[in-house]
């Protein structure tokens, strides 16, 4: 169950906290599975399915048609559907504040340069399941790429035993205008779009969050396609000074350790007293939560920490560099300033990460495992790329030619110098 610990008993279990994505157990799973899907392609897929998934559907086929498509908006509840419409509409509103805009400059006489921004041609979106249905994670994925306008988008996500995907799944793809759905889920979707099938078109970027398999095999990935991020298991840290919001912090801790087995939750306190209250809080409210087995295995990586002083709390939690970061205070602004490292921050007492889950805008996609330490959430620049522009007269280029020659001879490159020289010789060299 859910114990409090000093800042040093912390500390010290948190340095042997690593990704299990780097477990020699796991890596050996992924590193077969990637095998198979090289040298079977479709035919490891299907294999998958029926040993992961248990489909046993005659005629399981991997690619959703348009048809399936259409037919599950028609299914899922209207209020469903509204609240899809919903959420996209925010999410879009917060992803197109993104785009960056393609700029030229003249510094001087003769000399312009610049950036071009250009969309990615595919990326793969991983939608995960097994333990839940994610369509927000559709609309996470799907909106900022559209809006950075990817013309092809591949989405993989884990079918159900009946061979068929989510109707919710489905209903959200449909919204975010994704008509390429794959029938697979786990390490073996990632190999699939990274390298194609011959039912899997082969994507540029795969973006997503998964298990510790998911994450295992985007990370074996990277270099033949770019990937997002580490996408590890969900965890959150919370700052809390004040009992009165023990539950608050509880509830919190709760929302992301139904999650996962390998889940992780932090609440970080200047104040013993508050310290307990989240304990207790913690054990009442989590007679209401219907995923208690799960939590029950996710809770051993989780704990109430106890620092000194507030100032000790802040640094704590910017060691932590948390996936998501709810500043659970009233005076949250005020100290949104010292924050350094955190994917995704939640200010105030009445700001649940449930809201960034699902409808508030921001994107959910967020770094774990410290990796918000250098890394940001998923957006609409993870979708682009930009080409460096540069142009010079001939005057231009004359003017900074023996300045360049100095640093070419020091580098002994004398064919880098010829390049500019030759272009200023009036008879060829």
């Amino acid at each position: 169950m859910l114990a409090v610990q000093t800042a040093a008993e912390f500390r010290e279990s948190f340095q042997h906290l690593g990704s299990p994505a780097s477990d020699p157990d796991v890596q050996a799973v992924v590193s077969d599975i990637q095998s198979q899907v090289l040298q079977r392609g479709d035919a490891a897929l299907h294999d998958y399915a029926r040993r992961f998934d248990r489909v046993s559907a005659p005629g399981f086929k991997l690619v959703v048609t348009s048809d399936e498509i259409e037919s599950a908006t028609t299914r899922v509840p209207r209020e469903f559907m509204a609240a899809l419409t919903i959420a996209h509409r925010n999410i879009s509103d917060y992803h197109r504040h993104q785009l960056p805009t393609s700029w030229r400059k003249q510094p001087r006489a003769g000399v312009d340069y610049g950036l071009q921004y250009r969309a990615l041609d595919s990326v793969g979106l991983y939608v995960p399941g097994g333990r839940a249905i994610y369509p927000s994670s559709v609309l996470m994925n799907a909106i900022p790429a559209r809006i950075a306008g990817v013309d092809h988008i591949v989405m993989a996500t884990p079918p159900q035993a009946d061979g068929q995907i989510p109707d919710a799944i489905l209903a959200a793809a449909s919204v975010c205008g994704v008509s390429t759905v794959i029938k697979s889920g786990g390490a073996q979707a990632i190999f699939a779009m990274a390298y194609g099938t011959e039912s899997v078109p082969k994507v540029d970027k795969i973006v997503g969050p998964g298990n510790k398999y998911v994450d295992g095999a985007k990370q074996r990935v990277y270099g033949v396609v770019d990937i997002d991020k580490p996408a590890g298991p969900s965890e959150v840290a919370i700052l809390v000074t004040d009992a009165r919001y023990a539950r608050f912090a509880a509830a919190e801790m709760l929302a992301q350790l139904e999650h996962d087995p390998d889940a992780r939750a932090v609440s970080v306190t200047p104040s013993a007293v508050c310290a307990t209250a989240i304990v207790e809080a913690f054990r009442e409210v989590i007679n209401h939560c219907k995923r208690r087995d799960i939590i029950a295995q996710s809770v051993c990586h989780s704990s109430v920490v106890v620092t000194d002083t507030l100032a000790d709390a802040i640094e704590m939690i910017n060691t932590v560099a948390s996936e998501h970061l709810v500043l659970l205070v009233d005076d949250a602004d005020t100290l949104l300033p010292n924050i350094r490292h955190a994917g995704s921050i939640f200010l105030g007492p009445f700001t649940p990460v449930a809201l960034g889950d699902y409808i508030a805008g921001p994107n959910h996609v967020l770094p774990t495992a410290s990796a918000a330490r250098f890394s940001s959430p998923l957006g609409v620049m993870d979708f682009m790329k930009y080409s460096a522009i540069c142009r010079y007269s001939e005057q231009a280029l004359s003017d900074v030619a023996n300045d360049m020659r100095p640093l070419t001879t020091m580098e002994g490159f004398d064919a880098h110098q010829l390049s500019v020289d030759i272009r200023l010789q009036s008879t060829p060299i």
